[in-house]
């Protein structure tokens, strides 16, 4: 089970709040109301949520790969490699 110990941001916290908001938005329209709008506005949403967490895991693989990287040069088997 993936516990989470560091506290939200302040820009997920201001997400989550706008995405349930508009769930909840959706939930009492009646139906065929302005769903398609709503909709496009959550995907959207979802879609800056999704790119923002891809950036912060792509931050900490460079850093991973940057170390790799260091490590090859420093003990010379990148020469071996490349």
């Amino acid at each position: 089970m993936n516990v989470r110990t560091e506290p939200r941001s302040s820009f997920e916290t201001a997400l989550h709040n706008v995405a349930g908001q508009l769930v909840e938005r959706v939930a009492t329209l009646p139906e065929k109301a302005a769903r398609p709008q709503l909709l496009r506005w959550l995907l959207a949403i979802g879609g800056i949520f999704i790119a923002w967490r891809m950036w912060r895991g792509l931050k900490g693989l460079f850093w991973i790969a940057f170390g790799l990287g260091m490590a090859l040069f420093w003990t010379g088997m990148w020469r071996v490699i490349f």
